[in-house]
């Protein structure tokens, strides 16, 4: 397997956040589309068996990572000090930060206003509130039943400048990188997660390359890109960092006419964990397990509980 990394920009405002096992579940339906249902379930054959075809990481400010889940201290922050705020805002880490143990990521670790200095930018993003109400298509008013019923949506604009990387891991026995490519910017172009039919989440690839992280070479524990599943795996429990959610997924595409959208829940950790492997890290390039079961409506269904992994030094 290899690691590539597609640089997107975006072209309107977002919804639903940009994290990797929704991203996959959208290059899945775009899958489908372009090349059949049948090859789409030759590629997800052993998918719940540790073999992926493809795992789609969550978008990043390209040539950065977030800071990881983890207590500040073990990052070499000084968290008794007066400026215990500022410390909390260092949320943006280079690249190259994982060439060092992550007991020196304090040195690199910048905030909002930094990142912004870096990349020539203002404002890397605006979140703006926007209220709607149920119409009934039939009257085209709020309904004499149902009444005034107003609901919010929180948009997401990124700087028309911003550049977001989503990094890739491919088999290319079984899939080739034009091929997830394309999949990706039809995501892209028809729209991505809520509201899309309206316009939103739309994003263009711009670039789509093999990619090699720089690495520690002391690595002993993995950073995570996606949300992933780790349970049931063998871990050092005292070396693992995350932050736990519930993943209440729902069916897209066409499936939302099928008249049960909704996918059981799955209990997931969030990208940026330090996962610490009982079996030391290797070459692997991914962690987690791919879930089945998530479905009664569509019982082939899976659920992205893989994550991209890059290798970091503890100390």
């Amino acid at each position: 397997m290899k690691r590539f990394r597609a640089i997107i920009q975006p072209q309107t405002a977002f919804i639903t956040p940009l994290y990797g096992d929704t991203l996959f579940g959208q290059c899945c339906w775009a899958l489908r589309h372009q090349h059949g249902e049948t090859t789409l379930q030759q590629w997800l054959d052993g998918y719940t068996s540790g073999k992926p075809f493809m795992v789609v990481s969550s978008a990043f400010i390209d040539g950065y990572i977030s800071r990881p889940t983890m207590p500040l201290g073990l990052l070499g922050f000084d968290t008794t000090g007066s400026d215990r705020k500022a410390v909390k805002g260092k949320v943006h880490l280079p690249l190259e930060a994982l060439q060092q143990p992550l007991t020196r990521w304090h040195d690199k670790a910048i905030n909002d206003a930094a990142l912004e200095n870096d990349l020539g930018i203002k404002h890397i993003k605006l979140e703006q509130g926007r209220t709607h109400n149920s119409i009934n298509r039939m009257t085209g008013t709020t309904g004499s039943e149902g009444g005034f019923a107003p609901y919010d949506r929180q948009l997401t604009w990124y700087h028309p400048n911003l550049k977001l990387a989503i990094y890739i891991v491919l088999d290319e026995t079984r899939i080739s990188a034009e091929q997830a490519k394309h999949a990706l910017s039809h995501v892209g172009q028809q729209g991505f997660g809520k509201e899309a039919s309206s316009g939103l989440g739309k994003f263009d690839v711009t670039d789509f390359a093999e990619w090699i992280p720089p690495s520690s070479q002391n690595a002993t524990a993995w950073y995570t890109l996606a949300p992933c599943a780790p349970q049931g795996l063998e871990w050092q429990a005292d070396h693992c960092y995350y932050q736990p959610f519930v993943r209440f997924g729902r069916h897209g595409d066409a499936a939302v006419h099928i008249g049960k959208p909704f996918k059981n829940p799955a209990l997931l950790a969030q990208a940026s964990a330090i996962l610490s492997p009982a079996a030391g890290v290797g070459d692997s390039l991914f962690t987690g397990q791919g879930l089945g079961g998530v479905s009664k409506a569509i019982e082939s269904s899976v659920q992205q509980g893989y994550a991209p992994v890059l290798p970091v030094a503890l100390t």
